[in-house]
């Protein structure tokens, strides 16, 4: 990490919440430290863990005394930890980066020209290579979209079909956070796509590098810990269409039928799980209900119908392959708009 304060640059701040995370974490901080640009400050907000992450913490201190670390008295929960941590840098920028996840060397050397080239830009965001629980390398994700600059307008429509980026891995104005009050607590799993569109909506765009500058952990464990979470990640979509994008839409007097498509198009791609042997019976009536408020449709009562004649496995083959099409042609987008820069 160098700290060179004499060197006329934007300062920046790396921000990494953890619970829990001590297999990883040290990774994730190293990776922050590496950073070849000259002005970094990292943070670390540890939210009550009760594994080994203070430990983790205090070795790495040793040898980089200019770590900040802050343990919190008790578990605030990921959206009111993220928010204590966000607000403590006094930094021109500042990079969220979940513990699990890393950033390449030159991640901030390359967003920070980004969103010195445009001022009216609220974050800025890269292409990530995927990677599992071992650190193997899945699949490179990367966005299908031309130029580099997406204005605000154009950020609050895209919205409307999920969160546009290849990963929660962003770098973002610190005046733009203070501005939108940062995550709404009350929105859970889904608050880093909540957030982009408070940002679109309060006049900010974005900005997009082609450039694989991170790596983004995608979990698979035996479990299946994480699909339990569903529930509550479907019901955050919902929340995010009835209380930030169905307003902002409103406000413009925009047509909602962009909304309604989404929320039809959404609750098909998350029905995908409802024969998953992990879910029991009133769980799955559970996901009905809340699928049936995002987006209810003659094709997810089909969908459901499969699902429950066991023809869930058709379905899964359908989405797998139109996911590996949509890579290809992003892809394919990315090395066009690469070649006539």
């Amino acid at each position: 990490m160098n700290t060179n304060q004499e060197t006329a640059v934007p300062t920046v701040a790396i921000c990494i919440p953890t619970y829990n995370q001590a297999a990883y974490l040290s990774k994730s901080i190293a990776s922050a430290l590496a950073q070849t640009y000259p002005s970094v400050e990292v943070w670390v907000s540890d939210d009550c863990s009760t594994d080994t992450t203070p430990e983790v913490v205090q070795r790495l201190q040793q040898e980089f005394p200019d770590l900040r670390y802050h343990r919190q008295e008790r578990n605030l929960g990921i959206s009111s930890n993220n928010n204590w941590l966000l607000s403590q840098p006094k930094t021109e920028f500042i990079v969220r980066l979940d513990s699990d996840d890393l950033l390449h060397p030159h991640y901030v050397e390359k967003l920070v020209p980004l969103l010195e080239k445009n001022p009216q830009a609220g974050y800025a965001h890269c292409a990530v290579q995927e990677i599992d629980d071992r650190d193997e390398p899945r699949r490179v994700r990367r966005l299908g979209r031309r130029g580099e600059y997406q204005n605000a307008e154009e950020s609050l429509r895209a919205s409307a079909w999920g969160y546009r980026v290849a990963a929660n891995i962003c770098m973002f104005r610190r005046e733009v956070l203070e501005q939108t009050n940062f995550y709404r607590a009350e929105v859970v799993y889904t608050q880093d796509w909540d957030l982009a569109v408070r940002i679109a909506d309060a006049g900010w765009g974005n900005v997009y590098g082609d450039d694989v500058l991170a790596s983004y952990r995608s979990w698979g464990d035996a479990a299946n810990i994480r699909s339990k979470r569903k529930y509550d990640e479907i019901e955050g979509c919902v929340q995010i269409f009835d209380e930030s994008l169905q307003p902002a839409f409103q406000k413009r007097g925009w047509s909602l039928t962009p909304i309604n498509k989404s929320r039809k198009s959404m609750a098909l791609g998350y029905a995908v799980v409802l024969d998953a042997p992990y879910f029991s019976p009133e769980e799955c009536r559970s996901l009905i209900e809340v699928l049936k408020r995002l987006g209810n449709s003659p094709q997810l009562s089909l969908q459901m119908k499969m699902s429950q004649l066991g023809l869930g496995f058709v379905i899964r083959l359908k989405y797998r392959l139109r996911l590996a099409l949509r890579d290809l042609a992003k892809a394919i987008i990315g090395r066009i708009s690469a070649f006539r820069s």
